[in-house]
Parts: structure tokens; C-alpha cells; sequence
């Protein structure tokens, strides 16, 4: 009798243990868990990653060997970014970058612009690509450039208007694009324009 209620007793004690045992859940530290994280039970706000483009077989040829820049700016930019597949012999690419702005009256990031910058020394010359939402002051200083009325032309297939120091266009998407130039004739404003290619068709 006595074995047997020794055996009874170990079997009962193995019981409890296994019920402890299936009652609580793993305590090993994870990701995001108790372990890991500060602050529990407010909500985390994690920013996306952006869309990162690289050249594809529908990559455009963009001028000066700039389209690694273009598609590096369309990459942040929330709009179609546009880049020229045409400049006038000797233009080198400056500079390219994404510029950011932020809503008038809240904290809220607006949709900013990209900026290309291109350069040549000889003759002298400069031609600047913004697009976005540009400054205003931008904007008034190539309609302030031309007496009288602009000129029709085409930004790639779009309308836009030709100025003796640049060019206003209006893309389906809403956004502005603006080219601002220094040294370039009319022709070759005008066939820059034309030329003009969404970097992700």
C-alpha cells in the first residue's frame, strides 16, 4: 500500500508541474516583445522605405549622364520626375537632389521639388530643371525674362510655355515644371523641352 500511494503521490506532483508548465507562454526575448522594446503600449509610427529605382531596359537616356540622379530624385519624390534626354553640346551635370517642404500652416511635409543643375564653360551657359512645387518667386522670374506673350511649345508631350529665359509647363499629374536657362537660344530651349522623359514611364 505503501508503494502505491508514493506512486500516486509522484504521479499527482508530475501533474501540477506539466500544468504550470502549459499555463504560461515563453518568456524568450523576440523582436518587439517585452524585452525589446521601450515605451510599451504606445503605437509605433514607422516611415516606409522609399521606392528605390534603378535603371531598367524603359530607362531614359538622360543628358550629361545624369540618369542615375534623376531616378536617385525620383526615388524621394512623391511626383513623376522628369529628366532631359536632349542639352546642347558641353552641358555637364552639376548637381541633382530632392528638396523638401512642408505644407504652409501645419507640420505636414509637402510634395517638394526636384532640382537639377546643369553647367557649360564654353560659350558660357547654365540650365537649371525644377519640378514639384517650385517657389513662386521662381516661377515670376522666367515670365518677368520675356517681353510680350510667351511662346507655345511642348514639354515632352504636354503643353508649356516657351520664354526667352525658360520654359512653364503644367503636367497631367498637377505638378509644375519649370526650366530656367542662361545662354541658350530659343531653338535649343525649345528642343530641350521636347525632349523632356518621365524617368519611370
Amino acid at each position: 500500500m505503501k508503494a502505491e500511494a508514493v506512486v500516486v503521490a509522484l504521479l499527482l506532483l508530475l501533474a501540477s508541474a506539466c500544468i504550470e508548465d502549459v499555463g504560461e507562454p515563453s518568456r524568450s526575448p523576440t523582436p518587439g516583445g517585452p524585452a525589446s522594446t521601450a515605451g510599451a503600449g504606445s503605437p509605433v509610427t514607422a516611415t516606409p522605405p522609399a521606392v528605390v529605382y534603378t535603371p531598367s531596359a524603359n530607362t531614359p537616356a538622360c543628358a550629361a549622364g545624369s540618369t542615375d540622379g534623376f531616378l536617385g530624385a525620383q526615388s524621394r519624390a512623391p511626383f513623376k520626375v522628369y529628366c532631359p534626354t536632349f542639352l546642347p553640346a558641353g552641358f555637364v551635370l552639376e548637381e541633382i537632389h530632392f528638396e523638401e517642404t512642408v505644407q504652409p500652416g501645419t507640420p505636414i511635409p509637402g510634395p517638394g521639388s526636384v532640382i537639377a543643375t546643369f553647367e557649360r564653360d564654353d560659350p558660357d551657359a547654365s540650365i537649371q530643371f525644377i519640378q514639384g512645387r517650385p517657389a513662386l518667386s521662381v516661377i515670376t522670374d522666367v515670365r518677368a525674362s520675356s517681353e510680350g506673350e510667351p511662346a507655345d511649345t511642348l514639354y515632352a508631350d504636354f503643353e508649356a510655355s516657351l520664354f526667352e529665359k525658360g520654359v512653364l509647363a503644367r503636367s497631367p499629374d498637377g505638378y509644375t515644371h519649370v526650366i530656367v536657362a542662361d545662354g541658350l537660344t530659343p531653338d535649343e530651349l525649345k528642343q530641350t523641352a521636347a525632349g523632356m522623359e518621365p524617368v519611370v514611364p
